[in-house]
């Protein structure tokens, strides 16, 4: 299933959501709750019908507005299985039964209420309608890093019983998620996870596989586990642009909205201080910038680079017609003449870290000395000769902690507009849910420009 297809999709459900907001924050019939400040079609779950971050009674006026005919249904495509056809679905049909009438409201009343054992319809990773229990269970299979870290964000690190083996087996990720690691018994391999161990006698049955999306994460797991009465939810943790989605989503599904509002709060310090300071830059005056690995191909739609540097407000090479996830020659980069260039590293936070030295001299070599990749790739070029190459790492770029690779880039390519404390917003995220851990560990690592790379090695 084509990607930019389903982040077309997610793209047109949050156009909707703006104009589903205007409707009923300009009739609000003199309601004792006031307007609703988040307005991005954030929370992906049907019944949500004006399209901001929360399940509430403004819910409920829309869809009857909808059912008077004082208000029209705004509908978006969608798909009711994964490989079907598209359907036009709205999220004021919280039943998704393909009418809106008053089945919804009353499913919504429920919802506000948070009745305990309803069933939920929500927008998944894949662009499906999706369905689970509400809330979902105590008990859960968790298996990849990002999953994982919007386990910390939404403080169920306790309630996860199973893991995969990069954690629960003493994997690469274990030391970022020691609960977890210390608790949580094997699935197995991420990508096929063993399922028997679910039944094995003497362990206790999870009540909901947390996952994402199915062209990588096993896309039967749904038909495989329904006999065992086990919900799968699938939603965009580990991408860069819709990963508040998801943890909006998740939160409300888990029933912890604050834990996940928290976060919302967090990281809106960096999104919408953006936003509102580069609306009004044309497309064709922001700085041009090429994003890859290492250089040697260009970065796709859903690569985690290239939604980093477009957050940031950066006009991508895809803007100007290249092909992501094609190859090009350094001559053809050269050609190319970006403003800056990125790369993108798997040392640091959530990726391979021993000690501070060791790790960094192992990026740096990596980054500075490789023939034929990294900066070796790209030494011919403008932006090299000007300083403007950048690197960051995977686990702040894909996931939960990339508003801190987003602030980063935004600071490098408008050093006139943004200063954020790149650093202080990183340890306020680490004491939130990383206690114990400081951002100095991570000076050099997460971030880095070619500079200070050069200087490293002078």
């Amino acid at each position: 299933m084509n990607q930019k297809t389903i982040y077309a999709i997610i793209a047109v459900a949050v156009i909707v959501a703006v104009a589903c907001v205007a409707f009923v924050m300009m009739s609000d019939k003199g309601s004792n709750y006031g307007p609703s400040t988040n307005v991005d079609g954030r929370l992906t779950i049907f019944g949500n019908a004006n399209h901001d971050d929360y399940i509430d009674n403004r819910d409920v006026e829309a869809i009857e507005a909808i059912i008077s005919g004082e208000a029209t249904a705004e509908y978006f495509d969608c798909y009711v299985t994964y490989g079907g056809g598209l359907v036009k679905r709205s999220f004021a049909d919280a039943n998704c039964d393909g009418k809106i009438d008053l089945a919804d409201v009353n499913l919504v009343k429920d919802m506000v209420d948070r009745r305990n054992g309803i069933q939920v319809k929500y927008y998944d990773c894949d662009g499906v309608v999706a369905a689970c229990t509400y809330p979902i269970g105590n008990n859960l299979c968790v298996t990849y890093k990002a999953f994982y870290e919007a386990s910390s964000i939404l403080g169920i690190e306790d309630k996860v019983l199973y893991a995969c083996n990069q954690v629960a087996d003493g994997g690469a990720y274990a030391q970022w998620y020691p609960t977890i690691a210390n608790n949580a018994k094997s699935a197995g391999d991420r990508f096929h996870p063993d399922y028997e161990v679910f039944t094995k006698p003497g362990n206790v049955k999870p009540d909901c596989f947390i996952t994402g999306q199915r062209q990588w994460y096993d896309a039967a797991m749904e038909e495989t586990l329904a006999p065992l009465g086990i919900d799968v939810v699938r939603l965009p943790l580990q991408h860069t642009d819709a990963c508040t989605n998801g943890i909006l989503t998740l939160g409300w599904l888990l029933g912890c909205e604050k834990q996940a509002y928290d976060y919302m709060n967090m990281v809106d310090q960096v999104f919408k201080t953006i936003d509102d300071k580069i609306k009004n830059i044309p497309d064709s005056q922001r700085p041009f910038v090429y994003a890859s690995y290492n250089g040697t191909k260009i970065a796709n739609g859903t690569s985690g680079v290239h939604e980093a540097i477009k957050l940031a407000g950066a006009r991508s090479v895809l803007d100007e017609g290249y092909i992501g996830g094609t190859s090009i020659d350094a001559e053809g980069v050269k050609t190319m003449n970006p403003d800056w260039i990125c790369f993108s590293e798997y040392y640091g936070f959530l990726e391979t870290y021993t000690t501070f030295d060791e790790t960094k001299n192992k990026l740096y070599t990596e980054f500075y000395k490789t023939d034929g990749k990294y900066a070796k790739f790209i030494d011919n070029t403008n932006a090299y000769k000007n300083g403007k190459v950048m690197g960051f790492n995977q686990g702040t770029f894909m996931g939960a902690a990339s508003f801190l690779t987003v602030a980063y880039v935004a600071n490098c390519i408008y050093p006139d507009l943004f200063d954020f404390d790149v650093k202080k917003l990183f340890q306020d995220y680490l004491d939130k849910y990383h206690n114990g851990r400081n951002a100095s560990e991570f000076d050099g690592i997460n971030f880095f420009m070619l500079k200070d790379v050069q200087d490293y090695f002078a």
